[in-house]
């Protein structure tokens, strides 16, 4: 064999420290990053998600106003150089159009600029509190339909959400133009799980029956959406939201604003009665997995939920979704999460390449590329991946070296086996912890449609 076609086989440590004196990627965030700042620095975070339930912040009256967060936690947000999102969300009762129905405003229907608008009035206050935000996302998860459900925040019609929506673009655009007002998250689920069609679906129904809804970009700038656990639904699912805008003819960014796989397992925090099994090795696969497909499906930004445990977390969920549980101590994730950010910054675009025994996605960066692979059964396999340019550094989703074999032409890879706790059909849930490996080209590479 000529010395060209050679086989090395070699561990290379990806270096953590120099990759981390690069400035923030924009794209990657978590959602409330006030409540652990310097856990927010060590993952290199360029943005986070900060709620402003209008139900706390006047919670009796127009006349209260009760910020969720002190000033100085917000204004060291901004200092750190991370952009804050604000998810507005929650009516008053004392502001509801009807008590018994939750979400829906009173003088809802009221052009913008008139008093008896108390949703416009409320936007406008809030963008002269904090007149630094310029990105809104206007409610979460109003395809939530059960009323006993803790999170079910919203109890009108599909067209009474267009008309919440219209009412925040035109407000809020009409204060600045330069404000960004994203579509509140759909979970998709809560629809599937029952036979129901998807409240997307209808939703958008409901806009084209708007007949200013064209001429105002559709009311909106970008959609958000909030997926959970298994990494492949993310993929499928964001291409769903997307197929659906151009079924109507039009295209609109994707933010994954909520994704996680919630540890079972953690001792601290056990779950007997989880819905999912899922042990905290899986929560740190996890993160590098969903990344990957959510970048191939193209999502323009995306963010974990969340940053930390805190006390009310019991009270709303069974199992802990904190990178770092409430005492301070990181779990595993939070590696996976530093790690993925560290290895992927600077992206271009991303694309899947296989998913049967294994997935395998490319990511493609100025001059360099990054392969991305797992194991989708609790078998380890062994993966060959074309080989472009020098190869830089292989490590697995906690950082630390993995082995590859280089050939001229080719890097074989072996990928560790999924631990496999939630089997899911003929694959499991969540694969086995993902290995990058990333090389130096001496060229752009060109663009793979």
């Amino acid at each position: 064999m000529c010395c060209s076609q050679r086989r090395q086989t070699f561990p290379l440590v990806l270096s953590l420290l120099l990759l981390a004196t690069a400035p923030p990627d924009p794209r990657f965030g978590v959602v409330e990053s006030p409540e652990a700042p310097e856990r927010a620095a060590e993952l290199g975070i360029a943005w986070t998600r900060v709620r402003f339930a209008w139900n706390e912040i006047q919670p009796n009256s127009p006349e209260d106003w009760n910020p969720p967060w002190p000033a100085e936690r917000l204004e060291a947000e901004r200092q750190a150089g991370r952009e804050i999102a604000a998810l507005v969300i929650g009516t008053p009762v004392w502001a509801r159009a009807d008590p018994q129905i939750p979400g829906v405003p009173r003088g809802l229907y009221e052009e913008e600029s008139r008093p008896e608008n108390l949703w416009a009035a409320f936007l406008r206050r809030m963008a002269a509190t904090y007149p630094y935000i310029r990105t809104w996302i206007i409610w979460n998860e109003p395809d939530i339909w059960d009323p006993a459900y803790p999170g079910y925040t919203w109890g009108g019609t599909e067209a009474d959400f267009v008309r919440l929506l219209r009412v925040a673009y035109r407000t809020l655009k009409g204060l600045n133009r330069q404000n960004r007002v994203l579509l509140g998250a759909f979970t998709y689920w809560w629809d599937a799980a029952y036979g129901r069609r998807p409240y997307f679906e209808r939703f958008l129904e409901a806009l084209d029956r708007d007949p200013e809804a064209f001429r105002h970009n559709r009311y909106f700038d970008g959609l958000c959406v909030n997926l959970y656990f298994n990494p492949d639904s993310l993929y499928d699912l964001i291409r769903w939201h997307r197929n659906r805008m151009r079924m109507r003819g039009f295209d609109k960014p994707i933010w994954l604003t909520e994704t996680n796989a919630a540890p079972s397992e953690d001792p601290t925090w056990p779950v007997p009665h989880a819905m999912f099994r899922v042990s905290m090795e899986e929560q740190a696969a996890f993160i590098g997995q969903a990344l990957a497909l959510a970048l191939a499906a193209g999502v323009e930004r995306l963010a974990i939920y969340k940053l930390i445990d805190n006390a009310g977390d019991r009270l709303a969920n069974p199992e802990p979704f904190g990178l770092v549980r409430e005492d301070g101590s990181p779990r595993p994730a939070f590696q996976a999460y530093r790690v993925a950010i560290q290895v992927l910054a600077g992206f271009r675009r991303a694309r899947l390449v296989r998913r049967d025994l294994v997935t395998v996605v490319e990511v493609q960066k100025p001059n360099a590329r990054v392969w991305i692979a797992w194991s989708r059964t609790p078998l380890s396999q062994t993966v060959i991946l074309e080989r472009r340019g020098r190869l830089q550094s292989a490590v697995d989703g906690m950082g630390n070296a993995a082995s590859v074999e280089s050939a001229a032409s080719y890097y074989r890879v072996k990928l560790p086996g999924a631990l496999c706790q939630q089997p899911m059909g003929t694959h499991c849930m969540i694969g086995g912890m993902p290995v990058y490996i990333l090389e130096s080209t001496t060229h752009s590479i060109r663009e793979t449609r």
